[in-house]
């Protein structure tokens, strides 16, 4: 007698399985089968990177002719009105789909629109700026389609656990569709659960999201989020959270950052990974006074930030438990700022990766040596060839991963590792570790 599996254990099971052609085959096992696998499946065109497969992506777009079948007849007569043919689209499903819909991407949303109907697509410019008649048709034809659908997904789901606006065309921002999805009178109940965020759109109606999902949402658990004013919203927004692990922030113009980094501090007990771009901490006003350390930071990525002040020394010093370090500026180095964390975290950092410019002082060089004797895989740029030497010639016995490229021109590779001791190697050799060169 077959052994019958429990629904609760199907759907461990099947939420594991990454082949799309697998989960497609078990709807075919049993009624059961069919039903545990449609939510699952029907997560996925929204809320995954789209490939480059053009007829994989077509394919994904007829979603959205399954949600015009799950519209209501106010929705569907509105887009009957606009030019609308549903033919295509009967208003007969067998499960409520959009209730699936756990996660939403705007931009695969966007897409899939154009794909299903290219006669409407709003990416289509006739000329510099300029659209003809046929085409402003089209891009309110679009842009009702995209009300229609979003506000069907929120009427529907439960909950979003992951939203991300990205990539969405200037006329959806102008017209503030993205701005009444929050609108809706069941979307703060939707979002209160989210656990991810992405908002890759820089202007100023952007903010209108922060300040209502300032109200909704606290137990935001990833954060990446790009930003290109001085307003104070996106520090509240960020304050608020009571379980953030990881916050990346991309700035523009290097704006002065100063609330920003201290909504920042106020998440130190539960931040795990930190990344920071494009930031000015010039004006970065620590008091003067201790911070309070970063007790669950395990990472921490600076790229192309500037004006590091003295008070960014009290910043570093917070970073007690930094495992992953990656500093990387073509601005000018703060050295003070990099021995500083170099030292605070001292033997806890097993990965890091410096690339400054114009290259990486003797001071900075020497906190390395000193303080981070376990590292297990570091990368540095700008060497010169006795710093190379000189990392060999340390203690460190755990070190794996090397990878650096040199200053010097005429630099010799194979008269580097002629120089290298025989017994480091061999050590390397016998622990499965890697010498990169980078030349």
């Amino acid at each position: 007698m077959a052994t019958k599996i429990s629904t609760e254990l199907l759907i461990m099971i099947l939420n594991n399985v990454q082949s799309i052609q697998d989960l497609h085959s078990s709807l075919l096992v049993n009624r059961i089968w069919c039903k545990v696998t449609i939510p699952i499946l029907w997560e996925l065109p929204l809320g995954q990177e789209c490939c480059t497969d053009n007829k994989k992506l077509r394919k994904k777009a007829l979603c959205i002719r399954t949600y015009i079948s799950c519209m209501d007849a106010q929705a569907r007569t509105l887009l009957i009105q606009n030019g609308f043919y549903l033919s295509l689209s009967p208003p007969r499903v067998t499960f409520d789909y959009p209730s699936f819909t756990h996660k939403l991407r705007t931009d695969n949303l966007v897409y899939f629109i154009s794909i299903y109907s290219p006669q409407i697509s709003p990416l289509q410019i006739t000329g510099p700026g300029r659209y003809n008649n046929n085409n402003e048709i089209s891009i309110t034809k679009s842009r009702i389609l995209f009300h229609e659908i979003c506000k069907l997904i929120i009427n529907r789901c439960s909950f979003l656990e992951y939203f991300k606006l990205a990539k969405v065309p200037g006329e959806f921002r102008n017209s503030d569709l993205i701005g009444s999805i929050l609108k809706l009178p069941s979307a703060p109940e939707v979002f209160r659960k989210l656990e991810s965020l992405t908002l890759k759109i820089r202007d100023e109606l952007i903010y209108s999201l922060y300040k209502s999902l300032k109200l909704i949402c606290e137990n935001i658990l990833n954060m990446d989020l790009e930003f290109n004013s001085h307003d104070q919203l996106l520090p509240e927004f960020i304050s608020v959270q009571k379980r953030l692990e990881n916050l990346s922030i991309t700035s523009s113009y290097f704006l002065n950052c100063n609330s920003l980094l201290w909504a920042i501090i106020s998440q130190r007990e539960t931040l795990k990974i930190l990344r920071l771009k494009f930031l000015n901490f010039c004006h970065f006003w620590g008091k003067l006074s201790p911070i309070g350390e970063f007790i669950s930071l395990q990472e921490l990525y600076i790229d192309d930030c500037c004006e590091f002040n003295l008070d960014c020394q009290l910043l570093a010093s917070s970073f007690t438990r930094l495992n992953r370090f990656h500093f990387r500026n073509k601005y000018g180095t703060p050295q003070e700022f990099i021995i500083k964390i170099l030292e605070t975290a001292n033997i806890n950092l097993k990965n890091i990766y410096l690339d400054l410019y114009p290259t990486i002082t003797s001071d900075t060089f020497s906190a390395i040596l000193n303080y981070c004797t376990k590292v297990t895989k570091l990368t540095l740029y700008n060497l010169s060839f006795e710093q190379v030497i000189a990392i060999f010639n340390n203690n460190f016995n755990e070190l794996r991963v090397f990878s650096f490229d040199c200053i010097e021109e005429g630099f010799d590779a194979n008269k580097l590792l002629c120089q290298m001791d025989e017994k480091i190697l061999e050590i390397l050799k016998m622990e499965r570790g890697y010498l990169v060169l980078i030349v």
